[in-house]
């Protein structure tokens, strides 16, 4: 389940470019597969609670949730040192105590069952080996932790990606340079909803883990990893 022509890491005008156009506009898909995924009840939940941020970019979102959540505990992970840097000083502007590291997804720098929460968005279709990349999402999980992973899907329609770009607000001028930014970054290099349906059964996941997102050009990957 490889994917030779995925593109390379952000390059810093990459970097700045998602920043620019993107990151902001993004959050707003990143509230609605939140919510969709049954997963805000949980973050709102008080005490101590762990989440990993595969795949942060700049760091947006991740600090979107410190700022709603101060009780979580985010580490964020980016191979581009462009996005950490970035992340990094946006978490300091903001006060927000984020720890952000430059790393692989297909090889995390953590011991097993370390987060309570895993969580990636926009990231996957990226890993050049999925397989490798969400084995090391449930190897960190703790057992009755959370799992949610979404990203672009090489199923969407063309009322799928009007339906995207309608929920993230992009401004109609904005529409045609984001739409070349995308395809590139997003829809080229997706994957099947099918492709992660097979990784979620060769994980030995809980059936149902992998759906289509309803009307979004997205495929979701939610489930619970069962307790020991």
């Amino acid at each position: 389940m490889t994917n030779e022509s995925m593109p390379g890491r952000y390059s810093r005008v990459q970097a700045w470019a998602h920043d620019t156009f993107i990151a902001d506009r993004a959050l707003n898909l990143h509230d609605y597969i939140l919510e969709y995924g049954n997963l805000l009840e949980i973050l709102a939940e008080t005490g101590d609670r762990s989440l990993l941020d595969v795949g942060c970019g700049g760091g947006q979102a991740a600090i979107r949730m410190k700022e709603r959540y101060p009780h979580l505990r985010l580490t964020g992970i980016d191979t581009s040192e462009a996005m950490i840097a970035g992340a990094r000083y946006r978490a300091r502007i903001k006060g927000c105590a984020i720890q952000f590291e430059v790393a692989d997804a297909e090889a995390l720098p953590f011991p097993g069952s370390s987060f309570e929460v895993v969580y990636s968005f926009g990231s996957a279709k990226h890993w050049p080996n999925p397989l490798k990349g969400f084995g090391e999402c449930w190897r960190v999980l703790k057992p009755g932790g959370d799992l949610l992973i979404a990203d672009a899907t090489s199923d969407a329609t063309t009322q799928e990606v009007e339906n995207f770009f309608e929920i993230a607000g992009f401004p109609s001028l904005l529409k045609k340079p984001v739409a070349a930014i995308l395809s590139r970054r997003m829809f080229r290099p997706a994957r099947s909803v099918e492709t992660y349906r097979q990784i979620a059964a060769e994980l030995q996941m809980p059936e149902g883990t992998v759906s289509h997102l309803p009307s979004m050009p997205a495929f979701l990957f939610r489930t619970r990893k069962p307790s020991a």
